[in-house]
């Protein structure tokens, strides 16, 4: 092992010249087993090309050699070479000891191209010739995660767990369980999954799912529990604080859930979706100057945020600022514009400022989409009437009456 090792070292003190002269030396003069293990490190370390040339100088004394003809195939799918991966799997004999793994790498590739029948095919020839092999129950449950077949991936993690294993390349087997539990709807069985991966081991990504589930399962005591203890592992977390607040608001806390969109936002100043929520928050709580700041710290962020610039016209038109809503939509893009909400909007705002033409011409803009909206057409016919269109408000107004027929306002007003 001389000479991979002395690469290995030389490439540790980034020495790049010397650690490609034993790299040749390797090629040259290194026994097979050297050879095999440098490609490997090599491998892991990010250098295909080298990894390649060794295990293509290995293929050229041993051909057939199934494991060979693995390794060289990952290196090509790390390469993107789908094609030439192809090539070497197929070369597998069906009674090499390496097929049933060529066999996991084939459904790898299948699936990359969305060839999901071939995918599963592959991975149940697998199963079938080594029945009782976890990693293979494994690939199948990632697989049916990966389709939404969540039925089938329990099953499939259930039987790596029944082979006595917890945890495969990295990956908590319960914690699998559990996402694939809640997927399907089951909150209350994945949530006990959950807590089953943090006693194995306190993971971030096992917190939020708990989190995030017991949300959902509306156990919101829980929630808060699991997404406090995530916020101390990790604050940079951004997603959890959402889930956060929305779990202390649901819990009766209103104060604590904008407080914890604060926070998040001291991890992410530029997380317009935060500013959007803790607008939403504050507004819901009557605190209307911090929900129109926030609302418009997320359109700073996004000028094209649609829901927020709806919310803070609804702000303005509340506090009667209506030339605050006609400048609000005077800055935005063409296409923004065009949103029916924002017509509806601002003919209001162009109405109580007398500005009857621009009114009517937005109403008339957004009457196509607001058809079906009674609150719409009262206020339509009602200005239509103001404005001395009589015959047009009339039809409004009878539109209006026909999802709300005993409006008694409107019924004395068309002399009904």
């Amino acid at each position: 092992m001389k000479f991979a090792e002395q690469m290995l070292a030389a490439l540790e003190q980034e020495n790049l010249p010397e650690a490609q002269k034993y790299f040749q030396q390797a090629l040259q003069d290194g026994t097979d087993e050297e050879q095999y293990w440098l490609a490997e490190q090599l491998m892991q370390l990010g250098f295909l090309e080298e990894a390649e040339d060794l295990y293509e100088l290995l293929l050229a004394k041993y051909k057939d050699e199934g494991e060979l003809l693995v390794r060289a195939a990952e290196v090509a799918i790390e390469k993107d070479d789908i094609e030439a991966a192809m090539e070497y799997l197929e070369q597998v004999h069906t009674q090499d000891d390496a097929y049933p793994e060529s066999l996991l790498v084939l459904a790898d590739l299948y699936q990359m191209q969305g060839l999901f029948e071939v995918t599963e095919a592959k991975l149940q020839q697998a199963k079938s010739l080594l029945p009782n092999e976890a990693v293979i129950d494994f690939a199948l449950g990632e697989f049916y995660l990966s389709t939404a077949r969540f039925a089938s991936a329990v099953q499939s993690y259930q039987a790596v767990l029944d082979a006595g294993m917890t945890e495969i390349a990295g990956s908590q087997i319960f914690e699998r369980i559990a996402e694939s539990l809640a997927s399907s709807g089951s909150f209350e069985e994945a949530m006990g999954y959950y807590e089953k991966a943090l006693a194995e081991q306190v993971d971030v990504n096992t917190l939020f799912g708990l989190g995030l589930t017991s949300f959902q399962a509306k156990d919101y005591t829980k929630a808060i529990a699991a997404l406090e203890q995530l916020q101390e592992h990790d604050p940079g977390f951004t997603t959890l604080y959402t889930y956060l607040a929305k779990s202390y608001e649901e819990n009766g806390e209103p104060e604590k859930a904008l407080d914890a969109l604060v926070d998040g936002l001291k991890q992410d100043e530029f997380n317009k979706e935060l500013f959007f929520e803790a607008g939403k928050l504050a507004w819901k709580n009557d605190r209307t100057q911090d929900a129109e700041h926030y609302f418009r710290q997320a359109i700073a962020l996004d000028p094209e945020f649609i829901e927020a610039i709806l919310e803070v016209n609804k702000i303005l038109l509340k506090k009667a600022d209506y030339e605050g809503v006609v400048e609000l939509v005077a800055s935005l893009e063409r296409e923004i514009v065009t949103e029916p909400q924002i017509f509806w909007d601002v003919s209001v705002a162009y109405q109580e400022l007398d500005l009857y033409n621009k009114a009517k011409e937005n109403y008339e803009l957004a009457h196509p989409h607001f058809a079906g909206n009674a609150t719409f057409l009262k206020e339509y016919g009602l200005f239509l009437r103001e404005d001395g269109d009589v015959a047009n408000s009339e039809q409004v107004l009878a539109q209006y009456l026909t999802m709300e027929p005993g409006d008694e306002e409107i019924l004395s007003l068309l002399g009904y």
